[in-house]
């Protein structure tokens, strides 16, 4: 069995997260997408075959040549190709039966499984087609011939047994977060705890990482690698810390604070995704709730999209600083490399 795994996807409907890197390279719980789906595949499969086309020397440096013990194919598409492109420029590599999945979402092993054992099958969800397949050999010429569409109308439809976690829109990266942490088996503390700490629930503290005294922890929280925590730092479950975090005074509540982010001073992230090496002026607040308590919307590419959350904070792309005293409103983005002024609210977003 092998796998063929899309990764050429130009996600915008993902920016700003998704803006200067691929869909593959969100991380959840300090691993990246595609390495979480890959580990769920690679039991399954002699060999590796990665579509890329957006952004593909990081996907490439990433995954190196061999991942689990696994060869580690390449395959240059143009970005967001369909799948029957992709397949006509794999076919050279594809020499027995494979599973093919693409970036759009999180997969579990279990389901992967279940399509291999099916023989020529598709996941599906409430939604349609998961992104998950599993194909015999003879196939691949059924896929060039008639195209990607008419080929999967043909293969047995499952519905999911364990997870499907999409990643279309910016809100999933954080929902795929909160669901792993709450199914994390790995609690553990591998840093250090200064006294006068406290730490109520599950929660994972790596090596290298620091939590300073008078720092209030509710788990379930995942905090990374060389953290700099507190003191006085308010942690709220469903929180996902990344390496290399610094945070001060600040209050966080179900949000994914990503790599090397910075927040000395007092400020509050809630129900947010904040991208790397990004910083918080003091006195940064994002906002998460409508007075009258309905679903929030956001723009997607222009069109205002029910996220179908009643608590959405704010979605900040890398390197993005903040001056002192922003304030933002609910859904609202900011691109990598932005920034706000001192005192500055952020009514719409900053491209």
């Amino acid at each position: 069995m092998e796998l063929i795994y899309i990764a050429n996807t130009d996600a915008t409907e993902a920016y700003p997260h998704t803006a200067n890197k691929p869909k593959s390279l969100l991380k959840v719980l300090g691993h990246t997408a595609i390495e979480h789906n890959l580990s769920q595949a690679a039991k399954f499969c002699s060999r590796i075959i990665v579509a890329v086309g957006f952004k593909a020397a990081m996907i490439k440096q990433r995954l190196g040549e061999s991942f689990e013990g696994k060869p580690v194919i390449y395959v240059d598409v143009m970005p967001n190709a369909c799948e029957t492109e992709i397949i006509k420029a794999c076919r050279g590599y594809i020499k027995k039966d494979f599973i093919m999945m693409n970036d759009n979402g999180l997969y579990s092993g279990i389901d992967i499984k279940n399509c291999i054992d099916a023989g020529q099958a598709m996941l599906i969800c409430d939604n349609g087609r998961c992104g998950l397949y599993s194909f015999v050999f003879e196939d691949v010429q059924e896929i060039i011939s008639k195209g990607f569409t008419a080929a999967v109308s043909q293969v047995k439809p499952l519905g999911i047994k364990d997870y499907y976690l999409p990643l279309v829109y910016p809100w999933h990266i954080l929902e795929a977060n909160v669901f792993l942490l709450r199914r994390f088996d790995g609690f553990a503390n591998h840093g250090t705890v200064e006294p006068n700490v406290t730490i109520k629930g599950d929660v994972y503290i790596g090596h290298g990482t620091t939590i300073k005294g008078f720092c209030y922890i509710e788990g379930p929280a995942f905090i990374d690698d060389n953290c700099s925590i507190g003191p006085f730092a308010y942690i709220r479950k469903d929180s996902i810390i990344g390496k290399g975090v610094q945070v001060g005074r600040m209050e966080m509540f179900d949000v994914v604070i990503m790599d090397g982010f910075t927040s000395k001073h007092t400020s509050y992230a809630g129900h947010s995704v904040i991208g790397e090496k990004g910083n918080f002026g003091a006195g940064t607040i994002t906002s998460d709730y409508r007075h009258d308590g309905g679903n929030h919307f956001t723009l997607i590419n222009g069109n205002k999209v029910d996220t179908g959350r009643r608590k959405l904070g704010a979605f900040l792309g890398d390197n993005v600083n903040t001056g002192i005293g922003t304030l933002i409103y609910p859904g609202r983005k900011i691109w990598p490399g932005g920034s706000t002024l001192p005192g500055e609210v952020v009514k719409t977003d900053k491209v």
